[in-house]
């Protein structure tokens, strides 16, 4: 026995690249989008961040919420999900890799919604209590329910790393990961922190788009006492419109498939698609796509506020006299 386990901790790690050329575009394509979404997101945040008039908006710290969310997916999850393709000869970096993209795939999964679902709330504040919403809403509120938020779904993503000890010996044939999440966990994550959120953010896009019917509707007079919408509100609403339509998109194919391979793993799907390279195929679409979303809030933020292009414009020049004036500091002590 001794001699066993003296011999599995001499063991190096190895790694190997698959024989398929769609693996190595499956990868390649992976990282630059992982780079992208890095590079964008820190971009948004870093302006943001420059920007006193913007952080004293608490809709804004809505938006830095999902953008730090689709920031860790650009450089957490999907460069994990590239390393999880690339076939890891040790048991115990294959069980980290595996566990780490599971983990992290389900809190920002599961946070994109609540961010969204926070932002739909709060242009709904925004619409229907024109006049209260600077007493509702606050930074501070802002702050706390995205913490709240965040110890929300970090603790029920950690329930599947809890299994009673029969669970982890009938599951270690199967599957090497530890992350194991059970069919009733993820039905109930489903009903309650994705099918409902979404529901109610379309009740409250319903409720907002009949409230501006009503308002433009009324008679001029009740506009000139200012019960209309300003122009900036109907631009952080059309933002965080354009923001769920796009987590939508993105998001509905991966739910569909994993409620189908929940609820109806033997109509739904044939007996040999479970080992097929078609069910690696559709999985890696479907994931991808979900990825693209990361993609989505940055730049329909980039593109919708004006405020915040002419900070993209201006950091452009900073950044471009700065490398002036670095060369111009060299040619000179060339000179020297």
């Amino acid at each position: 026995m001794l001699n066993n386990s003296s011999n599995n901790m001499n063991i190096t790690t190895q790694t190997s690249l698959p024989n398929e050329p769609n693996a190595y575009a499956a990868i390649a394509s992976l990282f630059v989008l992982s780079t992208t979404t890095t590079t964008v997101n820190a971009g948004c945040l870093v302006i943001i961040r420059k920007s006193k008039k913007m952080l004293t908006r608490p809709s804004v710290h809505f938006i830095i919420n999902i953008l730090v969310v689709d920031l860790l997916q650009g450089m957490f999850v999907i460069p994990i999900y590239a390393i999880k393709k690339i076939k890891i000869q040790s048991r115990f970096w294959d069980n980290f890799v595996c566990d780490s993209f599971r983990f992290l795939y389900m809190i920002t999964y599961y946070m994109s919604i609540f961010c969204v679902l926070l932002i739909a709330l709060d242009r709904y504040i925004a619409t229907a209590f024109i006049f209260k919403y600077r007493t509702l809403i606050k930074i501070k509120t802002v702050r706390i329910i995205t913490i709240a938020s965040w110890i929300y779904v970090t603790a029920l993503c950690l329930i599947p790393f809890y299994k009673a000890p029969s669970q982890h010996i009938t599951n270690q044939e199967n599957d090497s990961c530890i992350y194991r999440p059970s069919n009733a966990w993820t039905i109930t994550m489903l009903i309650l922190n994705c099918f409902i959120p979404y529901l109610v953010i379309l009740f409250f896009y319903s409720c907002i788009f009949k409230h501006i019917q009503n308002i433009e509707n009324q008679s001029g007079r009740d506009r000139r006492e200012g019960k209309s919408l300003s122009d900036n509100a109907r631009i952080v609403l059309k933002i965080a419109f354009l923001v769920s339509i796009c987590y939508a998109i993105c998001w509905t194919p991966s739910v569909i498939y994993y409620v189908l391979g929940k609820f109806c793993p033997k109509y739904c799907f044939s007996k040999n698609f479970k080992n097929s390279t078609d069910r690696s195929n559709i999985e890696f679409a479907i994931k991808y796509i979900g990825f693209l979303n990361s993609l989505g809030a940055p730049m329909i933020y980039c593109l919708t506020v004006k405020e915040f292009r002419f900070r993209l414009l201006f950091l452009k020049k900073d950044s471009m006299k700065a490398v002036s004036t670095t060369c111009e500091a060299y040619a000179n002590m060339s000179q020297i």
